[in-house]
């Protein structure tokens, strides 16, 4: 059932949105929130938004309503290898680079941060390329010992599924090249199950973008910050490209979605191309 809501309940509940994720619904997404929230507000004994909005705000269980909402609002569309760019950049030049590093004692290890993994796909994407890459060198145990990958989602629900690692059908056939299904995953009834040694390479965790971050974060050579952007207003990308340039090491690398930029927002980085790819790293 779709409980109606009106203008005023719509921006009551779009500020609270903005406030607690940095998620920016426009105008028109009154019927998102209709459609995303109404069986939250029935379900919780809610008789209209409006007396939602103040349990979410108010009551005792205003933070678990709070997971609940984001949960709902979140947009987790995804696929794997995503737009195949920043892929093909990993293995060819960002992480030979760092490896390289790696050979000549000035680093240990290669740290990645998929900062919006959804249900998976991308951190699994990312992991599947270093071990493709490090296993032509028949080098796959060095690639799971050097290379961490931290992923994490302000939905707890999407990550409920990522760390399950089970996908079916559908979302298999969402970009998943052959060869890599038949390399990094078996089959579990209905389902494909990625690997342990894929997954092992790992750590997942819901961390909500708008807070401050983990201490178990550290500093991350390489940040996947793609395709999420575009949810969030001028103000907090600004705030939000900060926060992340504290986040990674000298000259570190910044991968954003197609139609997603830096310009305007912060000069902390500079803009590298490689082969119709754009990316970006820490300026010096």
């Amino acid at each position: 059932m779709t409980l109606p809501i009106s203008t005023h309940e719509f921006f009551l509940l779009r500020s609270y949105i903005e406030e607690q994720s940095g998620i920016r619904l426009g105008d028109d997404k009154s019927y998102l929130v209709e459609n995303r929230l109404s069986n939250l507000v029935l379900e919780c004994g809610c008789s209209s938004f409006t007396e939602f909005y103040h349990r979410i705000r108010y009551s005792p269980q205003a933070h678990i309503l709070k997971d609940a909402v984001l949960d709902a609002i979140a947009t987790n569309e995804t696929l794997w290898f995503r737009d195949r760019h920043p892929f093909r950049v990993l293995r060819e030049t960002v992480l030979p680079r760092l490896q390289e590093e790696i050979e000549t004692g000035r680093r240990e290890r290669i740290a990645i941060w998929s900062a919006a993994c959804s249900t998976g796909q991308e951190p699994y994407s990312i992991a599947m390329t270093a071990l493709d890459l490090y296993s032509r060198r028949d080098r796959e145990k060095e690639c799971e010992r050097r290379i961490r990958i931290t992923a994490s989602d302000v939905s707890g629900r999407s990550l409920a599924a990522a760390r399950a690692g089970s996908y079916s059908e559908a979302a298999i056939c969402r970009g998943l090249p052959p060869a890599y299904l038949h390399r990094y995953f078996q089959k579990a009834g209905n389902c494909w199950e990625i690997e342990d040694r894929v997954r092992d390479m790992i750590s997942f965790t819901q961390y909500n973008l708008k807070v401050p971050p983990p201490r178990t974060f550290g500093s991350f050579d390489l940040v996947f910050l793609r395709n999420v952007i575009i949810y969030f207003s001028d103000e907090f990308k600004r705030t939000l490209f900060e926060k992340v340039a504290g986040l990674m090491s000298p000259r570190g690398f910044l991968f954003l979605g197609t139609g997603e930029t830096i310009t305007g927002y912060t000069e902390t980085f500079e803009p590298v191309e490689d082969a119709g790819c754009i990316y970006y790293r820490i300026r010096p």
